[in-house]
């Protein structure tokens, strides 16, 4: 048995505390504090956790799924967050900027895809 392990058993030491289940965060290795299993504190990891992700905070349609998916599948781990991140801030602008109610979604809809577009075209970087 591991030293540690003994020390537990013995009630001697304190247990280890675990590494983040995302790559994405405390690239340090540890967490501080108390080791968190909330849903809201584990960033997304996968392809489909990101696409949920912004599915969370902008309507998506069937053939936006399809875009974003293709886009993030390109990417590195690191850069799906950047690109995830990057779209929804883009689809809220968009929306926000558009004047008239009922044009707000398409207005962001395509405003952020056409980031996506212009990535798999390889004229701009994420």
């Amino acid at each position: 048995m591991g030293r540690w392990l003994e020390k537990i058993e013995k009630g001697d030491g304190d247990t280890p505390r675990k590494p983040p289940k995302s790559p994405l965060r405390g690239l340090g290795g540890v967490v501080e504090g108390a080791y968190s299993e909330n849903k809201s504190d584990i960033q997304p990891v996968t392809t489909t956790d990101w696409l949920e992700w912004i599915a969370e905070r902008c309507p998506l349609v069937p053939e936006d799924r399809r875009h974003v998916a293709t886009g993030l599948l390109r990417l590195h781990p690191r850069m799906q967050q950047r690109l995830a991140e990057r779209y929804v801030e883009t689809w809220r602008t968009a929306a926000d900027d558009e004047p008239t109610y009922h044009k707000r979604d398409n207005a962001g809809r395509r405003a952020a895809n056409l980031i996506i577009t212009k990535l798999k075209r390889g004229a701009e970087y994420v």
